[in-house]
């Protein structure tokens, strides 16, 4: 099947008979469920426990506008409608997460093993700014399932369950236990993940195996309208290969504490409050799970980071309104030291004593009229930046000392100063027509790679573009100024959500070819290839994104997604780098008494609008099919399947990376394939 038949096959089941449908006119707005997601006007909700995954950011590609970009099987970065990494903010249970990692190996939604993940909630359109300081390309919100509060008596609840992936001999084991009453509830939750390397039709990638133990406990208490949430957990990820990196995980260890809560002063007033912290140890090497290069080559790196987040607000509601005001930081240290195991002399500070701190205030009114509602918002943030002195050793060369003398010498004691400010209006104009019109001033200020990355190396937040980066200490904050228009019509038995988006970001922060001559020395002996500089610059990103459904009787139904993105700069002639090409799905379900079978054909247009300046590969168009099926025998089994790729399709994936490792049946320096056809299956027994 070739892409212009699987996207006639999308635009036609896009478009069912509408005149038809538009005199049944007579339903509430209410939601359009895609695949088992509800999607409303102005959010996504997917039930991540329900998805037979490892990687919990695997969700966002099912999601109208949302993607990831995956350089390896536990190692899934956010992308939403063309921006991705640090640019969408994402939180677990309202609480950032500090990544350890300088390439983003323990990305934030890594935090989140499927089998004990509820949900996730993204955003549609743009980001509220009482959702996070800084949502400069949207946010989305994950929440572990630890579990209800239940009657009068203390009672126990839970789950215990299994699955396992035929490629890769993947297996998952995960259990929660709940212990509560309608005031008290205690929760432990578990997940194991191990699985080998993964086949595809090309050959075995290697190293792709992964081993990754997530533990939870939480306290709850609430009280009428009053509730506080005491959590503490612990991430441990061992032995798992990042081929699209040039590094793989040795282990990422991290421990995870804090507490949420909402308590009623009086009738209409309320206070929320928030504080988290982790503590993550990284240690990564490019000789253990892949092809080990030369003694000489070996490198190690222990990289440490530690942070904590807070948010305290206070909420006043009116008769039609609301008023939020509050404040919100996060504050983050990060270490990163290169060794050579064959080289006690051989060191690299590659980043030292760094601090990243945010404090902002913000201001949030909601008002709500009979057929239309309205939210302003603002926020005021003030980021400080900081780096100790670097030091190497064991490294030959004036260059590299040039760098260091002059990152040592230069002023890395950085602040930026910035606002944002968001508009929403909703107006229903029918009982099954609504509409949105959102604008928005979002800004970000530079992460500490771009800033301090001193010498030429790829610790560059999972760019996995396989060029050598260097930061700028003189750096701006992004600025977009971005405007999004949706629609929501829905039916007795059919629902779509369209919405369209435009924005300009002033000071994009992109790679450019650096002028610093010592850095192209460096990066000319290591790569081949002249450095990147992160530099600000100018972009546009606009596009489209769909979602709807189909119920053509109680028990089948047809739904839907598509999306597309496309990124400019405006500055010079180049595209964006790494972002998904035109892409939509569609599912067709049957659903019985106790069963539901389901089959979707998901395609993916070539991608040839590629970044000059990174050295993008182009990827062809492709099509996929899976299908799955679910049983539940009685209320308390739920017996899956599923089949991945059915006809064993080859394909690259756009946003998958471009392989780094050697020693793996996919050659280096080519894009890593798709899996082949997966064979899956899981046992869930809940109580």
């Amino acid at each position: 099947m070739n892409f212009q038949y699987g996207a006639a096959l999308l635009l036609l089941a896009a478009c069912p008979t509408l005149a038809q449908e538009a005199e049944e006119a007579n339903k509430p707005i209410d939601e359009i469920v895609v695949a088992g997601h509800s999607v409303t006007s102005n959010a996504v909700k997917v039930a991540v426990d329900r998805e037979l995954l490892l990687d919990t950011a695997l969700t966002l590609k099912s999601l109208p506008g949302a993607d990831v970009n995956q350089n390896g099987l536990v190692t899934g970065i956010a992308q939403y409608r063309g921006m991705y990494g640090d640019r969408i903010a994402v939180t677990i249970d309202s609480h950032a997460i500090v990544s350890g990692g300088p390439n983003a190996m323990d990305t934030p939604l890594s935090y989140v093993s499927p089998m004990i993940t509820e949900s996730i909630v993204v955003e549609r359109g743009i980001a509220s700014v009482s959702s996070a300081p800084e949502s400069i390309g949207g946010h989305l919100s994950a929440k572990l399932a630890r579990g209800q509060f239940g009657d009068d008596e203390f009672g126990i609840s839970g789950f215990l369950g299994t699955r396992y992936s035929s490629n890769g001999n993947l297996n998952t084991s995960a259990g929660r236990l709940t212990l509560s009453n309608t005031s008290h509830r205690i929760s432990l939750l578990s997940e194991i993940d191990n699985g080998e390397n993964i086949s595809t039709p090309a050959g075995d990638i290697r190293p792709s195996a992964v081993e990754r133990n997530r533990y939870d406990a939480s306290y709850a208490f609430a009280h009428r309208e009053s509730h506080v949430v005491l959590f503490a957990g612990q991430l441990d990820t061992s032995d798992s290969g990042t081929p699209a990196l040039p590094m793989d995980i040795r282990n990422i260890d991290t421990s995870l504490a804090g507490s949420h809560f909402m308590y009623a002063l009086a009738p209409g007033l309320s206070i929320e409050g928030r504080i988290a912290f982790n503590d993550v140890e990284h240690v990564m090497d490019n000789f253990g799970l892949r092809l080990a290069p030369p003694a000489a080559m070996q490198r190690q790196n222990l990289a440490t980071g530690k942070g904590h987040s807070f948010n305290l607000a206070g909420k006043l509601d009116f008769d039609r309104s609301s008023l939020r005001l509050g404040v919100d930081g996060i504050f983050a240290e990060h270490d990163s030291t290169i060794t050579n195991p064959n080289n006690a002399m051989f060191l690299i500070s590659n980043f030292s004593n760094v601090q990243r701190d945010l404090l902002g205030a913000f201001a949030e009114w909601s008002i709500d009229y009979d057929a239309s509602g309205l939210e302003l918002g603002v926020s005021a943030k003030q980021v400080d930046a900081y780096a100790g002195a670097v030091t190497m050793t064991g490294v030959m060369g004036s260059a590299a000392a040039v760098l260091q003398n002059t990152f040592n010498a230069a002023n890395k004691n950085l602040d930026f100063e910035d606002f944002d400010a968001v508009a929403k209006y909703h107006y229903r104009s029918s009982d099954s027509l609504e509409w949105r019109f959102e604008a928005a001033r979002k800004s970000r200020a530079p992460s500490y790679q771009e800033l301090f990355l001193w010498l030429p190396m790829q610790s560059t937040g999972g760019l996995a573009d396989g060029r050598s980066y260097v930061g700028d200490l003189g750096l701006e904050s992004e600025k977009s100024n971005e405007l999004n228009i949706g629609a929501f019509l829905t039916t007795d038995s059919f629902s779509i959500s369209p919405q369209i988006f435009f924005k300009r970001v002033d000071g994009y922060i992109q790679g450019v070819v650096t002028t610093n001559a010592a850095a192209n020395m460096m990066s000319m002996m290591m790569t081949g290839k002249p450095a990147l500089q992160f530099s600000n610059t100018d972009a546009d990103i606009w596009g489209v994104d769909v979602a709807w459904d189909y119920r053509l009787s109680d028990q089948i139904s047809v739904d839907g997604v598509a999306s597309y993105a496309r990124g400019k700069r405006s500055d010079v002639v180049d595209n964006l780098y790494r972002l998904a090409p035109p892409n939509g799905s569609i599912g067709l379900t049957y659903t019985g008494d106790s069963w539901s079978l389901g089959t979707r054909l998901t395609a993916y247009a070539k991608q040839d609008k590629l970044s000059a300046v990174n050295d993008e590969q182009a990827t062809s168009a492709y099509e996929i099919v899976s299908m799955n099926f679910v049983w539940n025998p009685t209320e308390s089994m739920r017996v899956e399947a599923q089949i991945d790729n059915v006809f064993n399709s080859y394909y690259q994936d756009h946003l998958t990376g471009i392989n780094r490792a050697g020693g793996s049946d996919i050659a280096a320096g080519t894009r890593l394939p798709g899996a082949e056809r997966s064979i899956n299956a899981g046992l869930i027994y809940s109580f």
